[in-house]
């Protein structure tokens, strides 16, 4: 299919022999640019469906991500305890069938897919409304993920030092995943029911902001449940938004480009993550990060809203035009 499919292969072959210094880190990064390369390619290939299955694509895609972070959570617990090298075998074996079903099964041509290589939109220019909530969006991608990674890098360590086992931790996103599955099979039955995706949008960062200012007074276990239910209810709603908004924002031929910008500005902000809330926690405590979360989300959304309000009337829809007739006007 793609290069990415040979570096994702290779970074998860080499764990089974290289476990020590400096290679395990280095095969991390190895990692993480594939995955980010293969999500960028999928994600502009489900930018190139026709535009009545684009939203429906995305769920769907969304959908089925989380379906493997069930099972393979599952699975680790199972496998863990008898060994790493099986572990990572297995994850071996994964992606070498999923490479198997590429080379016969993706056999497409990407320079024949409109907006698939990013190189096709390097002088395609957004017009002006377009360009300012796309941004925006962007911006708030990375807010979102730098906030969202306190979930998943400091907050174990909080329940820890409130005398909660770590298998509680753990479960919680046991509940996140299962969650995450149950949403989208109703946001996928309801189609395009739900008429105005920027709301799915706003729904869905209301819903992350509250699940951190519940965390400023959860002090026992039930508490953190209610708060990973409001946190997975905002993610499973914009996370999927996110992408659809921006293809329907974007021209033909652009799709490419523009969802590569949005796995780099999540990758940005996953990366950063971590780093900001150990800075906060060190200089002043956990509860001013949560706290400091809520409010910066809300803030987010405030600007996301008069952003949205301000240029949607002048913005155009892609989606709601011809491809042939886009990329004939792209291509003068």
């Amino acid at each position: 299919m793609t290069n990415g499919d040979y570096l994702k292969w290779f970074s998860e072959l080499c764990p089974d022999f290289f476990h020590g210094w400096p290679w395990y880190p280095l095969l991390l990064v190895v990692t993480g640019f594939a995955s980010g390369w293969l999500n960028t390619m999928f994600n502009a290939l489900a930018a190139s469906v026709p535009r009545d299955k684009v939203r429906r694509t995305f769920t769907l895609m969304y959908l089925a991500a989380n379906l493997g972070v069930v099972f393979g959570t599952m699975l680790v617990g199972i496998v863990y305890n008898m060994g790493m090298a099986l572990l990572f075998s297995m994850t071996t074996g994964l992606f070498v069938i999923f490479l198997i079903i590429a080379l016969f099964e993706y056999n497409v041509d990407s320079s024949n897919v409109t907006g698939v290589d990013p190189r096709q939109g390097q002088n395609i220019r957004l017009p002006r409304a377009n360009f300012h909530i796309v941004w925006t969006f962007f911006v708030s991608l990375f807010i979102i993920w730098l906030l969202y990674e306190q979930w998943v890098s400091n907050l174990s360590v909080y329940m820890t030092n409130l005398g909660m086992p770590l298998r509680n931790y753990s479960f919680l996103w046991t509940i996140n995943a299962g969650l995450l599955v149950l949403i989208q099979s109703i946001l996928s039955l309801l189609g395009d029911r739900i008429k105005n995706l920027y709301y799915q949008f706003f729904f869905g960062m209301l819903f992350v902001g509250l699940s951190f200012l519940s965390l400023v007074i959860a002090h026992d276990y039930p508490h953190f449940i209610f708060a990973m239910v409001l946190l997975t209810i905002g993610e499973a709603t914009w996370s999927p938004a996110m992408p659809t908004l921006v293809s329907q924002l974007s021209p033909v031929r652009a799709k490419g480009r523009y969802q590569g910008l949005v796995q780099a500005f999540c990758a940005l902000g996953r990366s950063l993550g971590p780093l900001f809330g150990g800075v906060i926690i060190d200089n002043w405590s956990y509860k001013v990060l949560f706290l400091l979360a809520f409010v910066i989300l809300l803030l987010v959304l405030a600007i996301n809203v008069g952003v949205v309000h301000v240029n949607l009337r002048h913005a155009v829809d892609y989606m709601k035009t011809d491809i042939k007739t886009n990329v004939s006007r792209e291509t003068k």
